[in-house]
This record gives structure tokens, sequence and C-alpha cells, in this order.
């Protein structure tokens, strides 16, 4: 009997670690789909990484609430961005680093990751790098995890120009 119960316990812990790691592979791949569509400028699909009730906060950059917020919000930043700089043309590309994820429960985690942007505002201008980090809390609904806060903390954007050619 003692045998049965160990084993039992064993499976049990197995299966909660399997579920676990299951859960930050699958949150890795949410933020690694939100920088695709990100530098796809697929509005729509990022804005369905969002529950209906999520908060996004770029800080200086503007917030919004909710997937359809979030949709509207993406696909003006670009042109925020192009009126904040006196630009003609954006051309970004963003990237993950650093990704980590803390399961709190089984259908809430927390996340961190830093980003790296290269942009360029103009066809003639330099080129820069944007830097920063992104905090994050997920939800599971249902067998899938959404972002239910993204925030922003944007470090600086600075000249990088060594080897650049447009267009990337």
């Amino acid at each position: 009997m003692s045998e049965e119960l160990d084993t039992q316990t064993t499976l049990k812990q197995l299966t909660k670690r399997i579920e676990e790691l299951e859960a930050v592979r699958d949150l890795t791949s949410l933020r690694a789909e939100f920088h695709r569509a990100l530098n796809n400028r697929e509005w729509d699909t990022l804005a369905g990484l969002f529950t209906e009730d999520a908060h996004l906060d770029y800080g200086e950059y503007g917030q919004a609430h909710g997937s359809k917020e979030v949709r509207s919000y993406y696909g003006q930043l670009l042109e925020q961005i192009r009126d904040m700089r006196n630009a003609t043309a954006i051309a970004l590309k963003n990237y993950i680093h650093g990704h980590q994820v803390h399961i709190n429960g089984e259908d809430t985690a927390t996340g961190v990751c830093f980003f790296e942007e290269q942009i360029r505002f103009n066809k003639d201008s330099l080129a820069f790098s944007s830097l920063g980090q992104f905090s994050d809390k997920y939800v599971r609904i249902g067998d899938r995890w959404f972002f239910a806060k993204v925030e922003l903390d944007h470090y600086w954007v600075v000249p990088d120009n060594d080897g650049w050619r447009w267009p990337w």
C-alpha cells in the first residue's frame, strides 16, 4: 500500500511539473507571437493575444484597455511615432531577450522580458536602437493563455548605424 501511495504522489508531482513546463512553453510562444505580429503589422492577430479587459500601458506612448482598444492602439502607433519624430517613413523590427515566466496559479502567471527594436524614422535617416522591458500578467482562459496586462518600461532610443542599409 505504501508503494502505491508513493507512486501516486510521484505521478501527481510529475503531472504538476509537466503542466507548469507546458504553461511556460505556451507563454514563451505567446510573447514571441506578440513580437512576430508587431513586426509584421498584423494588428488583428496582435489584439487577439489580449483578453477583452486587458490593460496595455506604454507610458508616454499611451494606453489601451481591452483587446479592441489594443487593436486600435497598435493601428495608430506608427503614425503617432511618425508625428512625434517628424518622420516620413517608419521601419522597425522588434525582438525579445531573456523572457522569464513565473506561474502563480493554475490560470495566472507573470513574465518579464527585455526588448530591442531597430528603427529608422526616414529612408535617409540614421538607424536607432530602442531598448526597454516588458512586464506582463497572463491569464489562461480555457486551454489558451492571453495577456491580461502588458506594461512597457522604455529605457532609451540611441543612434546605431554601423552596417545598416535601407531597406531591411
